[in-house]
């Protein structure tokens, strides 16, 4: 049997490229198709949409054939949800291999953040970290249900995951390089590694509902809607009419995972995110910070700086004003409230320079789409400000998770 994988991509680069669109593969015949979709080098495996992994001809070929028919949102094979049962989806362990180098700890973060601080929030589910199996974080170490590895996709994807029903060799989550490098804009990192981790618990694009209207992101119709349409969902491209620009959880993401997992055993204090400015950015003396908080007895939302507190909001949007900060390095925590006391908070570090950050912090320095990230899903060329100054063209996150289950 043979697989695809999930994932989000977006080519981070100097100048534009022009891709052909393969959302649509009605008038190719399948030669034609194989020839125009990209090949790993190392694995052999073809890459649709730019980051849809595919293994061998046959599989390409079912793909290629179902869509001459025309062929979220949980993915369904045979009438069946595609998810982990009652005892795995408590022991999904993991690995996160050392090739990571200097940015290793950055994805140990972002796992947590994605997992512990975010879907185990909403839903009876476990994610578990084996830092033991990090020399060893292969996919054939069967010590751990997935891994995270680095890899270099030439700037094909950001990132790759896998559904509940992928073989081991299968289920991992790698990471290309541009992912760390500016390559994400204004998307934060953990936000991408949240995204990733839906589809490994069974979730598919948001996009791909008819409700989205975005018939340049359309996928199949291999899924079942578990809330009604979700524009915002953390599985929902911005640019494919999404409503959101960061990847945010929303209260649907909490409520689906539910529907489908059960809620948690106890009830958990708020999932909290920031999404802008970044951690260790560099902004000018006015900006917004601006959160994500989803919790079904929220009380209040509150921004301290340097330990002294600047606002307090008890509905959404949670987007606090920040004007005439002192030049020099700041501390910024925003702490979420239960109605029964129970609080989390995320602290992240900036740095405000006189003349500014160059857009980082406001989310309005990336890119010139409507999203601020571009709005051309396919073959588009946006240039962005952004602090490292670079043109990105921003090709993804596009079409994904084009797969079919049959019989092992």
């Amino acid at each position: 049997m043979t697989k695809g994988l999930a994932g989000l991509a977006m080519l981070a680069m100097v100048g534009c490229v022009d891709q052909p669109n393969l959302s649509s593969t009605a008038g190719l015949s399948f030669e034609e198709f194989k020839a125009k979709t990209y090949r790993e080098a190392d694995t052999g495996l073809y890459i649709l949409d730019w980051d849809t992994p595919v293994s061998g001809d046959e599989e390409l070929y079912r793909i290629w054939e179902a869509q001459q028919q025309g062929a979220l949102a949980v993915y369904t094979a045979n009438g069946q949800d595609v998810k982990w049962d009652a005892t795995q989806r408590k022991n999904l362990t993991y690995c996160v291999s050392n090739s990571f180098g200097t940015n290793k700890q950055t994805v140990v973060d972002a796992m947590k953040a994605a997992a512990e601080n975010g879907w185990e929030k909403f839903a009876d589910v476990n994610f578990i970290y084996v830092p033991a199996q990090d020399g060893n974080c292969t996919n054939t170490n069967n010590n751990v249900v997935f891994d995270v590895n680095p890899t270099n996709a030439n700037g094909q994807y950001l990132m790759r995951a896998f559904f509940p029903d992928s073989v081991r060799a299968e289920r991992n989550v790698l990471i290309d390089t541009t992912a760390f490098t500016g390559g994400a804009g204004n998307v934060p990192f953990a936000n991408i590694v949240a995204h990733e981790l839906g589809h490994a618990l069974g979730f598919r694009h948001e996009h791909t509902r008819p409700e989205a209207n975005a018939t340049t992101c359309f996928e199949d119709t291999a899924f079942r809607g578990l809330t009604t349409y979700d524009g915002a969902s953390v599985m929902h491209y911005p640019q494919c009419n999404g409503t959101g620009t960061n990847l945010s959880f929303t209260t649907k993401d909490q409520q689906g995972v539910v529907l489908l997992y059960g809620a948690p055993a106890a009830n958990t204090s708020p999932m909290t995110q920031v999404n802008s400015p970044q951690d260790g950015s560099t902004v000018g003396s006015s900006f917004s910070v601006e959160a994500s908080i989803v919790d079904t007895d929220l009380v209040k939302a509150e921004l301290f700086i340097d330990g002294t507190l600047k606002g307090t909001l008890n509905t959404a949007p949670f987007t606090f004003q920040v004007s005439n900060l002192g030049v020099g390095m700041h501390m910024l925590d925003i702490r979420a409230t239960d109605s029964a006391g129970q609080t989390s908070t995320r602290t992240l570090a900036i740095t405000v320079a006189a003349n500014g950050g160059g857009g980082t912090g406001t989310g309005t320095g990336e890119g010139d789409g409507v999203n601020g990230l571009g709005d051309d899903v396919h073959g588009g060329c946006n240039t962005a400000g952004g602090s490292s100054g670079i043109a990105l063209a921003l090709l993804g996150f596009v079409g994904l998770a084009r797969r079919r289950r049959y019989a092992k």
